[in-house]
């Protein structure tokens, strides 16, 4: 059986209040189902004692609060969390330990991350036992609102490395739903992924945009790919262009749903709803501010502006008004479902070039016209100067490619006043390496020299 993403939320809602003996206290008679009162009563009962949390257990926020003269008890509800400043991926730069707010014998899962690629900011993020249990609670339940809880095989291609264990994790929520779950290694062959997923009878992928897309290039002379009856491809860890998009849904046979996720929330977080253009995401655990990312204003709805998060009802490091970086729109559902939405993510402001004729370039934009060249399997932007410079990796050769790309280039507006763009074509597998990287542009620099050797 499948459900919505609203009855999943619902359902996670009453188990949580069934376990908190704080808030049925002050709500007697709370046990039992959640409807939408309940939920919001909840949600605001969360944050309150996320600032307390906060405020009494981590150094760095309780400066932050006295810094500004706020006083833990003056939160009362979300609209309030305007007063307070904002928390900045710097600030989880090091150990994060002033962020912390547990002893670290309670935590669970310390994390180490960059913002984008190695080239970002280090991060560090903690986890305690609770946190892990409601991550995995929620992303089983999410899973259960686009795949059947019967007769349901899921490879999952996410990094399970270097402590983060993400794809573990993600099997484990999902196999306590019912579905059974393979670990693959994302930074495996091919044609290892794929005999993977035939030996287990996998009917759903999820993982990488670029790692799916990879297999499907350098695979679909070898197999029929769409013969091996998936269900669908759960794509994460990217934008998706309309081309990439319609070849997976064609050479699959299946249809294709988004995710969006960060680590700072906890990996598992939004998925792509087909009827209203947006993702549904957790808001049990996390609440949604969507700013103007210079004057930090809170925008319209609908407007596109820089995604912040409030972490509620998290244990170990708790994060407040953190600023992604991802540049989207948040409104109401259009669906039926009582619930908001994130719009597509537009670009990351790490992610983006501004050209001399002030024109933002960014991944997701060149990505539309890239993948419609279809012998190109992976890039990788880079700005030389005045001058867009592509490495595009070939699934095959072909002569014609570089004049088809460029051709392709030239009609963005956004590149208009730059140089000609430069397009270096690489064999197949050349960029495999970076599968672990979310694209973004960067000086060229010595980055070619550096990936090379």
């Amino acid at each position: 059986m499948i459900i919505t993403f609203e009855q999943g939320l619902y359902e996670l809602c009453a188990g949580r209040i069934g376990q908190d003996e704080e808030y049925r206290r002050l709500h007697p008679g709370r046990d039992g189902e959640a409807d939408e009162n309940i939920f919001q009563e909840y949600r605001t009962f969360q944050l309150q004692r996320t600032i307390r949390h906060v405020y009494e257990h981590s150094p760095f926020y309780r400066k932050q609060f006295d810094r500004y003269g706020i006083i833990p008890d003056e939160i009362r509800e979300f609209r309030d969390l305007e007063r307070l400043p904002f928390t900045r991926p710097e600030n989880l730069r090091g150990s994060g330990y002033g962020l912390l707010c547990v002893s670290q014998r309670d935590v669970e899962r310390p994390v180490t991350f960059y913002s984008s690629g190695t080239t970002g900011i280090r991060k560090r993020i903690y986890f305690s036992k609770s946190d892990i249990r409601h991550i995995t609670d929620f992303i089983g339940t999410a899973m259960n609102t686009i795949a059947d809880t019967e007769d349901t095989r899921i490879l999952s291609m996410i990094t399970n490395s270097e402590g983060r264990g993400a794809s573990e994790l993600f099997a484990r929520s999902v196999r306590s739903r019912g579905m059974d779950a393979v670990v693959g290694d994302m930074a495996a062959s091919s044609e290892d992924l794929l005999a993977l997923s035939v030996s287990h009878r996998c009917n759903v992928w999820f993982g990488d945009i670029t790692t799916m897309y990879r297999i499907a290039k350098e695979m679909e002379d070898q197999a029929d790919l769409g013969s091996l009856g998936m269900k669908l491809l759960f794509v994460t860890m990217g934008h998706i262009s309309k081309p990439m998009r319609m070849y997976l849904e064609r050479t699959f046979a299946c249809k294709v749903i988004a995710h969006y996720g960060l680590t700072e929330v906890g990996w598992g977080f939004a998925i792509e709803c087909g009827r209203c253009g947006g993702y549904h995401y957790n808001e049990l655990d996390v609440y949604t501010e969507v700013i103007d990312p210079i004057t930090g204003s809170r925008v319209q709805d609908g407007t596109v502006g820089e995604l912040t998060y409030t972490t509620i009802g998290r244990d170990a490091m708790p994060l407040i008004r953190y600023r992604s970086g991802d540049m989207a729109y948040c409104r109401d559902s259009g669906c039926g479902q009582r619930l908001r939405v994130i719009g597509p993510i537009m670009r990351r402001l790490e992610g983006a070039f501004e050209t001399k004729a002030g024109n933002l370039v960014y991944p997701a934009m060149l990505e539309e016209v890239i993948y419609s060249v279809d012998e190109i399997e992976d890039y990788r932007p880079y700005i030389d100067g005045n001058q867009l410079v592509l490495y595009a990796e070939l699934s095959r050769e072909s002569g014609s490619v570089r004049e088809r790309l460029m051709e392709r280039l030239e009609t963005l507006p956004e590149l208009s006043g730059m140089e000609r763009p430069r397009i270096e074509l690489l064999p197949s597998g050349t960029l495999r390496k970076f599968c672990f990287e979310k694209k973004h542009i960067q000086e060229i620099g010595r980055a070619v020299e550096i990936w090379q050797e």
